[in-house]
C-alpha cells in the first residue's frame, strides 16, 4: 500500500501546484478537462490499492526465490531508484508499441491540454494491463517487494512536476533529468515527435536508446 499512501500524502503539495498554475496561466486549463482527470486519479489510486492487496502474497512469494538478500541502504536504495527508473522507462515504451498496454495508457494522451492536472490523468486498467509484471525483475534480483512499490511510488511523484507548459528549458538539467520540455514532447502529436522522450526521472535512457 506504500504506493498509494506516498501519493496521497503529497497530494496536498499537488493541489496547491496545480491551484497556483491555475491561477496564474488559466489559458493552460478546461475545468471540464481537468474535472475529468481528477476523477480518472481517484479511479486509478482505487484500482492500483485492490490490485496491490490482491498481488502483494505473489510477490513476496516470488521474493522468496530472489537472487541476492539486499538490505536497505543508502547505495541499495540509489541502486533500486537506478532500476526502477530503467524498467519504467521500458515500459513506457512497450506501452506505445504494444497495443494490449497502450489501451490503458492512451486514457493519459487523451486530453489536449498540458498542466500539473493532465499528470491525474491515468487509467484504472493499468493493474489489468500488467504494469506490474514490468517490476517483477527487481523483487528477484533481492529487493523488498514494498521497497520496490515504494520507489514506484516516488517516480511517479516526481513525473507529476514534468506536466507543465510554464517551465521552459533548465540548462544542465535538461542533459540528465526528464524535465517539462521533455515531456512536452513526449505528448506532442507533431509525426517528429510521436514516440519519443519515454524518461520517467532519468532522460539518459532515451539518449542511450535513440528515443
Amino acid at each position: 500500500m506504500s504506493i498509494e499512501i506516498i501519493l496521497l500524502a503529497l497530494s496536498p503539495v499537488f493541489i496547491i501546484f496545480v491551484s497556483y498554475e491555475f491561477i496564474k496561466y488559466r489559458r493552460y486549463y478546461d475545468i471540464k478537462d481537468s474535472l475529468a482527470n481528477t476523477a480518472l486519479a481517484l479511479m486509478h489510486q482505487g484500482a492500483d490499492a485492490i490490485a496491490l492487496i490482491v498481488l502483494m502474497p505473489f510477490f513476496y512469494w516470488l521474493h522468496q526465490y530472489r537472487l541476492f538478500d539486499i538490505e536497505l541502504s543508502v547505495l541499495t536504495i540509489f541502486g533500486a531508484f537506478l532500476l526502477q527508473d530503467f524498467l519504467y522507462y521500458w515500459f513506457h515504451k512497450a506501452s506505445h508499441h504494444i497495443h494490449w498496454l497502450w489501451a490503458a495508457h492512451v486514457v493519459h494522451h487523451s486530453s489536449t491540454k498540458m498542466n500539473f492536472s493532465t499528470a491525474f490523468r491515468q487509467s484504472l486498467m493499468y493493474p489489468l494491463a500488467g504494469m506490474w509484471l514490468f517490476w517483477l525483475p527487481m523483487i528477484l534480483i533481492g529487493f523488498d517487494p514494498l521497497s520496490v512499490f515504494t520507489v514506484v511510488a516516488l517516480n511517479l511523484a516526481y513525473q507529476f512536476f514534468v506536466h507543465t507548459q510554464t517551465v521552459n528549458t533548465l540548462g544542465w538539467f535538461e542533459k540528465v533529468f526528464n524535465t517539462p520540455s521533455h515531456h512536452r514532447v513526449h505528448h506532442a502529436i507533431n509525426p517528429g515527435y510521436l514516440d519519443k522522450n519515454f524518461a520517467g526521472v532519468l532522460i539518459i535512457w532515451d539518449k542511450l536508446f535513440g528515443t
